[in-house]
């Protein structure tokens, strides 16, 4: 009775913690949902852009996150044992980390922006969009790539609701900025949604002419910018985060901590590289030869449906690893195992939920994002069959991310990337590879399908066996 007793107030404190994450990376995510609501407008072709131009932008993402993973896992150690200095430490290194690699991002995406767009399969207007649209999102990326670094400190000091709040406010001013850079004094008269002619006024007594596809790129570039100054103001007022550290803090123990960080989050970030590797070798290999139609529909259904599922595994699984990293900073061994239980039954159960939200909500959904019957169609097929691997998608996200908490992310380096990259034969066999049982665009998504149920299942047997914690908690 003690011990059920233990795993249910484990489970309270996760959902305590998760809660605020979960909207938070929701929140996050709709900025491309805005993006798509508001780009409909413009045509198919504008969300054909931007769903091919979202790989690029996770593989840079793989970049970001080196100075996420570790932070999350370190800086929630340092929590648990109670060393304030190294906390601190671990979280400065952190935002400079995030912040030089956003500079890198600028210098090398801006220049070469429509290159890129050609690159993923893209040509003609669709091309020309794209390019246009990174090209003015990179502009940001310095700002932009800080972010997720300080969401994760917020996370690891236990501040969820922080994240949400910024995220919340953020929203709020990428929908009003969308609309008002995209389609200056012609908001009202391109889609008909709510505020969308007071928008419109504003613009005309302002004079703000609309600038397409790229004022999209940059009402998201300011919105988060804005966000980013608020961010840092609380983590040095509020939160108490200092900024500078002692007088005898030497090169050598800086370098060392930005390694650790480093060390930590690269396994993740080689598993989101090849990740969006494997999906831009999708889009330009299989989905580009099915037609734009087929893109737009990822595009789509990716970043709405799986925009709002995600998202509430995520925050489930980084909340999880959150409380995992305090207890192992804690020496507290069956506390890290009532976590793992306790994040992996809600994990399990949001699975199953959003199964049935893919299968039977999905289409009167989509018909609010595109008024194209051909991409329409496509969106559906995905998301419907995206609709039976949702359970397994739970199970990797929150096995993944307690390897992660736990500082012990060797296994990252090949399980992820081993199922993504299986994806490009396997797609292209389901889809065109025998003439009798050529399955079009939902061959490829049933191959994704196979290759979630083999990442979710090594992942839950490398957290099963328990050499992770071993060595975690002899570290």
């Amino acid at each position: 009775m003690e011990l059920q007793h233990g795993r249910t107030s484990r489970t309270r404190e996760l959902l305590r913690l998760a809660w605020p994450a979960v909207l938070s990376y929701i929140l996050n995510n709709t900025y491309r949902i805005n993006d798509q609501f508001w780009i409909q407008g413009l045509g198919p072709k504008a969300q054909t852009a931007i769903g091919a131009t979202f790989f690029i932008q996770v593989l840079n993402f793989a970049f970001v996150f080196l100075a996420v993973g570790g932070a999350l896992a370190l800086v929630s150690r340092n929590v648990g044992a109670r060393d304030d200095h190294a906390r601190d430490s671990f979280a400065r290194h952190s935002l400079a980390i995030g912040f030089l690699v956003g500079l890198a991002l600028t210098a090398a995406v801006v220049p070469s922006a429509h290159a890129l767009s050609a690159g993923v399969g893209l040509d003609g207007q669709a091309q020309e969009m794209a390019g246009d649209y990174l090209g003015t999102l990179y502009l940001f990326m310095g700002p932009i790539a800080v972010f997720p670094a300080l969401d994760a400190i917020f996370i690891a000091r236990g501040h969820t609701r922080i994240p949400m709040g910024l995220q919340s406010m953020a929203v709020v001013m990428n929908y009003v900025l969308n609309p008002l850079f995209i389609y200056g004094k012609d908001a009202a008269q391109h889609v008909d949604a709510p505020g969308a002619e007071f928008i419109a006024s504003i613009a005309e007594r302002l004079g703000i002419e609309g600038h397409g596809i790229a004022g999209a790129a940059f009402a998201t570039g300011v919105s988060r910018t804005i966000v980013v100054c608020a961010g840092l103001l609380i983590l040095t007022g509020p939160v108490r985060m200092r900024f500078r550290g002692p007088i005898a803090f030497s090169l050598r123990t800086s370098l060392q901590r930005a390694l650790a960080i480093v060390r930590i989050s690269a396994p993740s970030s080689v598993s989101i590289a090849i990740y969006a590797l494997a999906y831009l070798g999708l889009v330009r290999f299989v989905l580009s030869p099915l037609g734009e139609d087929t893109t737009a529909g990822l595009g789509l259904g990716f970043q709405i449906f799986e925009g709002i599922s995600f998202p509430c595994y995520l925050g489930v699984a980084i909340a999880g690893s959150s409380l995992v990293g305090r207890e192992i900073g804690a020496k507290n061994r069956q506390g890290v195992l009532d976590v793992v239980r306790s994040a992996r039954f809600v994990s399990r159960f949001l699975g199953v939920a959003f199964a049935g939200i893919f299968l039977f909500v999905g289409p009167p959904v989509v018909a609010w994002f595109t008024q194209d019957a051909a991409v329409a169609k496509q969106t559906i097929i995905y998301v419907q069959v995206l609709a039976f691997s949702q359970y397994w998608v739970a199970v990797e996200a929150v096995n993944e991310k307690v390897l992660l908490g736990s500082g012990q992310t060797g296994a990252l380096y090949w399980i992820a990337p081993l199922g993504n990259v299986l994806r490009i034969p396997l797609g292209w066999f389901l889809a065109f590879g025998d003439p009798g049982f050529a399955l079009g665009a939902a061959g490829v998504w049933w191959a994704v399908n196979v290759t979630t149920l083999l990442k979710a299942f090594l992942f839950w047997q490398r957290v099963q066996r328990g050499a992770w914690l071993d060595r975690a908690l002899a570290s």
